[in-house]
């Protein structure tokens, strides 16, 4: 397929065009031919006519989102009438342009609530700043109204992982919600935009209801797909887009541990699904410790699902034997942290133990005390510490 955006273009302009005259018989059409095609014919769902839905193959094509493609189970919420849309007397775009003053947006939706049409956008302090550092806001306001919403900040955990997930998808896009918006907006009347994943790629699911037909797109938001491994010296450097280094005077200390992280790694995941940060630190009580933070469920669940853990045991000793730690509300700092780390993991083919292992074949002999992920470039990778044999230091990072 060429690129979504030519492709939203294309087939909106193409609305009403013959499906049978370009593909053959309709009794013949298959996926290749209707992929080609684009969604040439809103009046008809041939992924539903088809099957095609929910066939464990992810079909883009489709009018609606396809559950194979979704990485979230975030839905629009109107109801059963989408055309409730056609009460509204203010549009996404026009919202989002009210919203600015509050700051940058990350999500934006309008969802029927007690039977009242309602745009709500999700600003935040800035989309230059991590999530640990950022402060959650939503504009909530009748739709069918002149639009003057209240602002509300987020403390609950559904909102801080679901808004902490959007700013990082954000941060790994060229494209802004509001230029998303814009692709789509001249088809249809927007209803939906957030920030979403298809394919390991950031972009944002945009709903827009054309000809009063709900229909769906995945705008690919355009940021970097370079992998590689980098050496960036002692540091990430003034290009750093998380405030976070290790905890470690003397990174020397590391040499005391028995137990290594990629051993640490494989042995926790023998018990959880996945971990999304590791890194060796100086305790409370002044003694070297290894944390690890494994999650609940699949990496492929979205953080809004997800239950965060730390694991903390001493690393001197002749075993991992590590004391598990929940992360909840009122514990922000570690929640939207957890989110990000997740939201990271989730759009690159590596895994932490991944990046770990490529690390230490990366510095023959070095010790990895600290993996984390991070952005660079709007690339998603790890930060990783390596202390090398002549007891130099090496941040890597690696996507």
């Amino acid at each position: 397929m060429t690129s979504q955006h030519f492709l939203l273009a294309v087939s909106l302009l193409a609305i009403g065009a013959c499906t049978q005259s370009a593909a053959g018989s309709e009794s013949e059409l298959t996926k290749e031919e209707d992929s080609g095609l684009g969604k040439t014919d809103i009046s008809r769902d041939f992924c539903e006519e088809f099957d095609w839905y929910g066939d464990g193959v992810c079909d883009d094509f489709c009018l609606r989102l396809d559950e194979d493609c979704a990485t979230d189970a975030r839905r629009p919420e109107l109801g059963e009438d989408p055309t409730v849309m056609n009460t509204a007397t203010i549009t996404m775009a026009e919202g989002l342009r009210a919203s600015a003053s509050i700051g940058p947006v990350i999500e934006a939706k309008f969802e029927v609530k007690k039977g009242k049409l309602l745009l709500s956008t999700y600003p935040v302090t800035s989309v230059a700043l991590d999530a640990e550092r950022t402060t959650f806001l939503e504009l909530k306001g009748d739709a069918t109204q002149p639009w003057a919403p209240p602002t509300e900040t987020f403390h609950d955990f559904k909102h801080l992982t679901r808004s902490s997930r959007d700013l990082t998808l954000i941060q790994l896009s060229q494209l802004s919600l509001e230029d998303a918006v814009a692709e789509v907006d001249p088809f249809g009347t927007v209803y939906w935009a957030i920030p979403t994943i298809q394919d390991m790629r950031a972009g944002y699911g945009v709903w827009a209801l054309v000809d009063d037909q709900p229909f769906y797109s995945f705008i690919d938001g355009a940021g970097s797909s370079a992998h590689q491994t980098i050496d960036l010296g002692t540091g990430p450097g003034p290009e750093a887009t998380d405030l976070r280094v290790p905890k470690l005077p003397d990174p020397t200390v590391v040499r005391t541990a028995q137990v290594s992280m990629s051993t640490a790694l494989n042995q926790t995941l023998e018990k959880y699904p996945g971990v999304i940060e590791a890194k060796y630190e100086i305790g409370g009580d002044g003694k070297l410790v290894l944390s690890i933070y494994p999650v609940k469920e699949p990496l492929s669940i979205d953080a809004e699902r997800q239950t965060f853990f730390e694991l903390q045991g001493d690393p001197t000793a002749a075993t991992y034997v590590a004391t598990e730690t929940k992360f909840d509300v009122p514990d922000e700092e570690h929640v939207n942290r957890s989110a990000r780390d997740l939201t990271l993991v989730q759009t690159q083919s590596m895994s932490l133990s991944d990046a770990v292992t490529e690390a230490e074949s990366e510095i023959s002999g070095g010790i990895v005390y600290w993996a984390i992920p991070t952005i660079r470039d709007t690339r998603s990778g790890y930060g990783v510490y390596v202390l090398a044999p002549d007891d130099s230091v090496h941040y890597l990072f690696i996507s």
